[in-house]
């Protein structure tokens, strides 16, 4: 029985990942079909084709090889995002890199919170919930239709910039050297990539 927890081990029927074509009949830039693209990581806005497109134009980009670029700014993992025109199109911050976070890159921050940590600011929010509360801020400016808060929704990408554990890395590339090894096994796999973080872009 297939299931989405990311972190399970069973060995399932994989369905081949479709190409570019089948990802909406879009080839090269042109515009995409967000009623035909099957977005491989699942991420669905029917209510709002405007940032569908968006989202979806980051994938393919993603798999074109267009890898997001981490920000020297901030102090947590934050990524410019580009589009299929190479284009950064938007802000990509995965919830486990957040300042707090155990994957957060940079790590001067985290030397900043455990030698200081009365200095380091924002000590009330929650671990991997602050993009919940972006995501939430603005929801209620499109409610109240202020227009203040930039667009912003929570999306699963994954991409070899990410900062991701070893044993994800890892256990990403055994999937891949299985699959060109006995192929047959390999296409079981419910996953062949690195994991899908959730964020918000």
């Amino acid at each position: 029985m297939e299931t989405k927890d990311s972190d399970t081990v069973n060995i399932i029927v994989r369905e081949e990942l479709p190409n570019n074509d089948n990802y909406g009949a879009c080839n090269d830039n042109q515009p995409i079909d967000v009623n035909k693209y099957r977005s491989p990581f699942e991420n669905r806005f029917p209510q709002d084709r405007e940032y569908a497109e968006i989202v979806y134009d980051a994938e393919l980009a993603l798999f074109a090889g267009d890898q997001p670029i981490l920000s020297d700014k901030g102090t947590s993992g934050c990524y410019f995002v580009h589009g299929r025109e190479g284009k950064i199109i938007g802000v990509f911050k995965p919830k486990d890199e957040e300042p707090y976070g155990l994957l957060n890159p940079k790590w001067t921050k985290w030397m900043h919170k455990i030698c200081c940590p009365c200095c380091f600011g924002r000590n009330c929010l929650v671990p991997n919930q602050g993009y919940l509360s972006e995501a939430g801020a603005s929801l209620v400016d499109s409610k109240l239709q202020l227009s203040i808060v930039p667009k912003t929704k929570v999306v699963r990408l994954s991409s070899e910039t990410f900062n991701y554990t070893d044993i994800d890395r890892l256990k990403s590339r055994t999937k891949q050297s299985i699959l060109q090894k006995v192929p047959a096994l390999g296409k079981r796999f419910h996953r062949l990539g690195l994991p899908p973080k959730v964020c918000f872009i």
